[in-house]
């Protein structure tokens, strides 16, 4: 789960709202309930909550007066109108509440399946949960942060064609590993994703040294302990043998397995969000 909802909203009209607003419910008299004809102008009325730039009154009162107008208005919204992929998220949650005012038997479930149905689509970094009462709530979900970490890396690479060449490295590195997950790969892949913050940290402080040696130049940590945490794993990389260098052989509990180079490379990549301060870190959390 990677995507954002800004994204991926022009998709929304036909994965979402022309499915709901084409719902059709049956009461227990068997008759068939439609999807109301205000169902686009009340949700339009609620996206406007949450623009970045609030709707003019005439628009409004357009919107109230004619359905068709309403539903080519809402149809119309880009991502980019909103005031934040944050915003967008408020927005799906509350339109819920829209929905479920109508009291059109199967209306809240077909928006809750449809919205689930389009988080699953486009590979969304949210999942869909419900309290006991029926609301429903966006759960942000860690993996896009993570991606949206690495695309920062690659953001400061484009600067600097060493980051980029030691990033690089490290990709076609974890490729190999993961083809041919050999000890020797697990090991490759490890020393690449730490030359990688090596070479990170030296481009912020402006002169080349050893990762270790580097922590105690920069001075953005939270706690000693994260510090000693990222010089703690340099150690790893430097004594285990064959990583970074012979090693030291009696500090091997046992062989490198495929979770090693996975949870290793993570540490070390995500680490170096404390490695530059060119990082943005509201794109990181992607809201």
């Amino acid at each position: 789960m990677t995507g954002s909802f800004r994204k991926a909203w022009a998709y929304t009209p036909a994965d979402l709202w022309e499915p709901l607003a084409a719902h059709t419910g049956k009461e227990l008299s068997g008759k068939d309930v439609a999807a109301p004809d205000d169902l686009f102008s009340d949700l339009f009325a609620a996206a406007d909550d949450y623009f970045g730039v609030s709707t003019p009154e005439t628009i409004f009162e357009e919107c109230r007066n004619d359905p068709i107008a309403a539903r080519n208005r809402f149809l119309a919204i880009k991502g980019t109108d909103f005031a934040s992929e944050s915003d967008i998220v408020f927005f799906l949650e509350a339109a819920r509440d829209v929905i479920a005012d109508y009291e059109v038997p199967g209306f809240e479930d077909c928006y809750k399946r449809l919205l689930r149905g389009f988080l699953h689509k486009y590979n969304l970094r949210y999942r869909l949960d419900e309290n006991p009462d029926g609301e429903i709530v966006l759960r942000f979900l860690l993996p896009g942060s993570f991606t949206n970490l690495y695309a920062e890396l690659q953001r400061l690479n484009a600067g600097n064609p060493h980051l980029a060449a030691l990033l690089r490295d490290f990709e076609e590195a974890f490729d190999s590993y993961v083809r041919k997950q050999s000890e020797s790969n697990v090991k490759t892949c490890i020393a690449k994703a730490s030359n990688y913050a090596e070479g990170l940290a030296s481009a912020t402080h402006g002169t080349p040294g050893t990762l270790g040696a580097l922590c105690n130049q920069i001075g953005d940590w939270p706690h000693d302990k994260m510090k000693e945490s990222l010089q703690h794993l340099y150690k790893f990389c430097s004594d285990y043998p064959g990583i970074r260098h012979a090693g030291t052989a009696t500090s091997a509990k046992r062989a490198l397995a495929s979770r090693d180079s996975s949870l290793a490379s993570l540490l070390l990549l995500s680490f170096s969000g404390y490695l530059s301060p060119q990082l943005d870190e509201h794109t990181v959390l992607g809201v």
